[in-house]
Protein backbone atom coordinates (compact mmCIF):
# COMPACT_ATOMS: atom_id res chain seq x y z
CA UNK A 1 0.00 0.00 0.00
CA UNK A 2 1.47 3.42 -0.89
CA UNK A 3 1.56 6.17 1.63
CA UNK A 4 1.21 9.91 1.16
CA UNK A 5 4.57 11.70 1.34
CA UNK A 6 4.82 15.44 1.98
CA UNK A 7 7.46 17.81 0.67
CA UNK A 8 9.94 17.13 3.42
CA UNK A 9 9.79 13.41 2.94
CA UNK A 10 7.56 12.85 5.93
CA UNK A 11 4.92 10.13 5.79
CA UNK A 12 1.38 11.25 5.84
CA UNK A 13 1.11 10.83 9.55
CA UNK A 14 4.22 12.98 10.20
CA UNK A 15 3.85 16.13 8.17
CA UNK A 16 5.70 18.58 5.89
CA UNK A 17 8.25 18.04 5.73
CA UNK A 18 72.03 37.74 20.37
CA UNK A 19 76.04 38.82 18.69
CA UNK A 20 79.55 37.19 18.87
CA UNK A 21 82.67 39.44 19.27
CA UNK A 22 84.32 40.49 16.01
CA UNK A 23 87.88 39.36 15.18
CA UNK A 24 89.72 41.52 12.62
CA UNK A 25 91.78 39.38 10.27
CA UNK A 26 95.39 40.48 9.51
CA UNK A 27 95.77 42.86 12.51
CA UNK A 28 99.55 43.54 13.22
CA UNK A 29 101.07 41.64 16.17
CA UNK A 30 102.77 43.59 18.96
CA UNK A 31 106.57 43.06 19.69
CA UNK A 32 106.56 42.35 23.41
CA UNK A 33 110.48 42.53 23.68
CA UNK A 34 110.47 46.23 22.76
CA UNK A 35 108.18 46.98 25.62
CA UNK A 36 110.81 45.90 28.21
CA UNK A 37 113.26 48.74 27.38
CA UNK A 38 111.12 51.66 26.36
CA UNK A 39 107.72 52.76 25.44
CA UNK A 40 107.41 53.99 21.91
CA UNK A 41 105.92 57.39 21.33
CA UNK A 42 102.56 57.24 19.82
CA UNK A 43 102.52 57.63 16.08
CA UNK A 44 100.58 60.42 14.59
CA UNK A 45 99.08 57.91 12.26
CA UNK A 46 97.77 55.73 15.09
CA UNK A 47 94.02 55.47 15.20
CA UNK A 48 92.37 57.57 17.88
CA UNK A 49 90.17 55.40 20.11
CA UNK A 50 86.48 56.24 20.18
CA UNK A 51 85.23 57.81 23.39
CA UNK A 52 83.21 55.61 25.66
CA UNK A 53 79.57 56.44 25.96
CA UNK A 54 78.64 57.77 29.39
CA UNK A 55 76.77 55.43 31.66
CA UNK A 56 73.03 55.51 31.11
CA UNK A 57 73.27 56.92 27.61
CA UNK A 58 70.50 55.92 25.21
CA UNK A 59 71.45 54.38 21.90
CA UNK A 60 70.47 56.39 18.85
CA UNK A 61 69.48 53.18 17.08
CA UNK A 62 65.87 52.22 17.90
CA UNK A 63 65.22 48.64 18.92
CA UNK A 64 63.96 46.30 16.23
CA UNK A 65 60.21 45.71 16.42
CA UNK A 66 59.08 42.39 17.76
CA UNK A 67 58.11 39.89 15.10
CA UNK A 68 55.88 37.89 17.44
CA UNK A 69 52.20 38.20 16.37
CA UNK A 70 49.69 39.53 18.85
CA UNK A 71 47.58 36.76 20.27
CA UNK A 72 43.96 36.81 19.05
CA UNK A 73 41.13 36.81 21.53
CA UNK A 74 39.60 33.35 21.89
CA UNK A 75 36.27 32.81 20.17
CA UNK A 76 33.30 32.43 22.50
CA UNK A 77 32.06 28.93 23.14
CA UNK A 78 28.58 27.75 22.23
CA UNK A 79 27.68 27.88 25.92
CA UNK A 80 28.82 31.50 26.17
CA UNK A 81 26.86 32.45 23.05
CA UNK A 82 23.84 30.68 24.48
CA UNK A 83 24.10 32.81 27.61
CA UNK A 84 24.24 35.92 25.45
CA UNK A 85 21.12 34.83 23.59
CA UNK A 86 19.30 34.25 26.86
CA UNK A 87 20.40 37.62 28.20
CA UNK A 88 18.85 39.17 25.06
CA UNK A 89 15.56 37.27 25.66
CA UNK A 90 16.27 34.74 22.88
CA UNK A 91 16.52 31.74 25.18
CA UNK A 92 14.17 29.63 23.06
CA UNK A 93 16.53 29.94 20.11
CA UNK A 94 19.53 29.01 22.25
CA UNK A 95 17.72 25.84 23.35
CA UNK A 96 16.79 24.93 19.77
CA UNK A 97 20.40 25.27 18.57
CA UNK A 98 21.77 23.29 21.51
CA UNK A 99 19.27 20.49 20.82
CA UNK A 100 20.24 20.36 17.13
CA UNK A 101 23.89 19.81 18.11
CA UNK A 102 23.20 16.80 20.32
CA UNK A 103 20.36 15.19 18.33
CA UNK A 104 21.05 11.75 16.86
CA UNK A 105 19.07 12.12 13.65
CA UNK A 106 21.00 13.65 10.76
CA UNK A 107 18.24 15.81 9.36
CA UNK A 108 18.73 19.45 10.44
CA UNK A 109 21.59 18.46 12.76
CA UNK A 110 24.23 21.14 13.41
CA UNK A 111 27.87 20.78 14.36
CA UNK A 112 29.02 22.82 17.35
CA UNK A 113 30.90 25.21 15.02
CA UNK A 114 27.77 25.68 12.90
CA UNK A 115 25.66 26.35 15.97
CA UNK A 116 28.21 28.90 17.19
CA UNK A 117 28.09 30.68 13.84
CA UNK A 118 24.30 30.73 13.77
CA UNK A 119 24.16 31.98 17.37
CA UNK A 120 26.32 34.95 16.42
CA UNK A 121 24.18 35.62 13.34
CA UNK A 122 21.08 35.73 15.52
CA UNK A 123 22.74 38.10 17.98
CA UNK A 124 23.72 40.36 15.08
CA UNK A 125 20.45 40.34 13.16
CA UNK A 126 17.50 39.91 15.51
CA UNK A 127 17.73 43.26 17.32
CA UNK A 128 17.24 45.12 14.04
CA UNK A 129 14.42 43.06 12.48
CA UNK A 130 11.16 44.89 11.91
CA UNK A 131 9.01 41.74 11.94
CA UNK A 132 9.04 40.85 15.62
CA UNK A 133 5.97 38.59 15.78
CA UNK A 134 7.76 35.63 14.19
CA UNK A 135 10.10 34.82 17.08
CA UNK A 136 7.58 33.67 19.71
CA UNK A 137 5.23 32.02 17.21
CA UNK A 138 7.68 30.32 14.82
CA UNK A 139 11.12 30.20 16.50
CA UNK A 140 12.59 27.43 14.34
CA UNK A 141 11.58 29.23 11.16
CA UNK A 142 13.00 32.46 12.58
CA UNK A 143 16.43 30.82 12.82
CA UNK A 144 16.30 29.64 9.22
CA UNK A 145 15.11 32.99 7.89
CA UNK A 146 18.10 34.69 9.52
CA UNK A 147 20.38 32.02 8.05
CA UNK A 148 18.82 32.54 4.63
CA UNK A 149 19.91 36.19 4.56
CA UNK A 150 23.35 35.52 6.04
CA UNK A 151 24.24 32.25 4.31
CA UNK A 152 21.97 31.58 1.32
CA UNK A 153 21.79 34.81 -0.67
CA UNK A 154 18.30 35.95 0.34
CA UNK A 155 18.04 39.70 0.78
CA UNK A 156 17.22 41.02 4.21
CA UNK A 157 14.09 42.64 2.83
CA UNK A 158 12.82 39.43 1.25
CA UNK A 159 13.49 37.47 4.42
CA UNK A 160 11.33 39.96 6.32
CA UNK A 161 8.58 39.67 3.70
CA UNK A 162 8.66 35.88 3.98
CA UNK A 163 8.36 36.17 7.76
CA UNK A 164 5.25 38.32 7.46
CA UNK A 165 3.74 36.01 4.82
CA UNK A 166 4.28 32.86 6.88
CA UNK A 167 2.65 34.48 9.89
CA UNK A 168 -0.32 35.34 7.70
CA UNK A 169 -0.52 31.73 6.52
CA UNK A 170 -0.33 30.48 10.09
CA UNK A 171 -3.22 32.69 11.09
CA UNK A 172 -5.33 31.91 8.02
CA UNK A 173 -4.96 28.14 8.41
CA UNK A 174 -6.18 28.32 12.01
CA UNK A 175 -4.29 25.16 12.97
CA UNK A 176 -4.56 22.87 15.95
CA UNK A 177 -0.88 21.91 15.61
CA UNK A 178 1.11 25.09 14.80
CA UNK A 179 4.32 23.65 16.31
CA UNK A 180 4.49 21.09 13.49
CA UNK A 181 3.92 23.89 10.99
CA UNK A 182 6.92 25.79 12.40
CA UNK A 183 9.06 22.62 12.30
CA UNK A 184 8.23 21.84 8.71
CA UNK A 185 8.51 25.40 7.42
CA UNK A 186 11.99 25.60 8.93
CA UNK A 187 13.07 22.67 6.75
CA UNK A 188 12.46 24.48 3.47
CA UNK A 189 12.25 28.24 3.94
CA UNK A 190 14.99 30.31 2.31
CA UNK A 191 16.43 27.35 0.37
CA UNK A 192 16.95 26.09 -3.14
CA UNK A 193 15.78 22.53 -3.70
CA UNK A 194 19.32 21.17 -3.39
CA UNK A 195 19.70 22.85 0.00
CA UNK A 196 16.78 21.02 1.61
CA UNK A 197 17.92 18.38 4.08
CA UNK A 198 16.29 15.05 3.21
CA UNK A 199 18.74 12.88 5.18
CA UNK A 200 17.08 9.90 6.87
CA UNK A 201 13.89 10.56 4.87
CA UNK A 202 14.48 8.09 2.02
CA UNK A 203 13.97 10.86 -0.52
CA UNK A 204 16.07 12.92 -2.92
CA UNK A 205 15.76 16.61 -3.70
CA UNK A 206 15.97 15.90 -7.44
CA UNK A 207 12.79 13.85 -7.30
CA UNK A 208 10.93 16.42 -5.23
CA UNK A 209 11.99 19.21 -7.54
CA UNK A 210 10.76 17.27 -10.55
CA UNK A 211 7.33 17.08 -8.90
CA UNK A 212 6.97 20.64 -7.67
CA UNK A 213 8.70 22.74 -10.34
CA UNK A 214 6.01 21.91 -12.93
CA UNK A 215 3.52 23.10 -10.33
CA UNK A 216 5.25 26.48 -10.10
CA UNK A 217 7.40 25.98 -6.99
CA UNK A 218 10.92 26.81 -8.25
CA UNK A 219 12.52 27.34 -4.83
CA UNK A 220 11.66 28.66 -1.36
CA UNK A 221 13.54 31.97 -1.37
CA UNK A 222 10.75 34.47 -1.95
CA UNK A 223 7.12 35.08 -1.10
CA UNK A 224 5.83 34.27 -4.59
CA UNK A 225 7.15 30.71 -4.49
CA UNK A 226 6.07 30.18 -0.88
CA UNK A 227 2.55 31.27 -1.77
CA UNK A 228 2.38 28.85 -4.69
CA UNK A 229 3.75 26.06 -2.54
CA UNK A 230 1.03 26.43 0.07
CA UNK A 231 -1.66 26.60 -2.58
CA UNK A 232 -0.45 23.22 -3.83
CA UNK A 233 0.51 21.58 -0.55
CA UNK A 234 -2.62 22.52 1.36
CA UNK A 235 -4.56 20.22 -0.96
CA UNK A 236 -2.55 17.15 0.09
CA UNK A 237 -4.41 14.77 2.43
CA UNK A 238 -1.63 14.81 5.05
CA UNK A 239 -1.85 18.60 5.40
CA UNK A 240 -5.18 18.55 7.16
CA UNK A 241 -4.29 15.50 9.23
CA UNK A 242 -0.95 16.77 10.52
CA UNK A 243 -1.85 20.39 11.19
CA UNK A 244 -5.54 20.13 12.06
CA UNK A 245 -6.38 22.90 9.61
CA UNK A 246 -9.69 24.68 10.05
CA UNK A 247 -9.02 27.58 7.67
CA UNK A 248 -7.66 28.03 4.16
CA UNK A 249 -4.24 28.98 2.78
CA UNK A 250 -4.17 32.56 1.44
Amino acid sequence: MSRQIGLLGVPAHCGLAGCAPTVVAGAPSRDLSAASSSVAAPSSSAATPLPLAPAGAVSATPPAPSSAPASAAPEPSLSELGQRLRAANYGTLADILAARVVQTRRKMKLTEDEARRVSQELLDELPTLSETRMLPLMPKTTIELVRSSRERGVSREEAERMATFLLDVRMALDMDNPAAFDENCSHVVGREWQDIDYRDEGMQWEKQRSIYVPKGVLHFKDVANLRQFFRVESQAPYFQKVYGVKGKAP
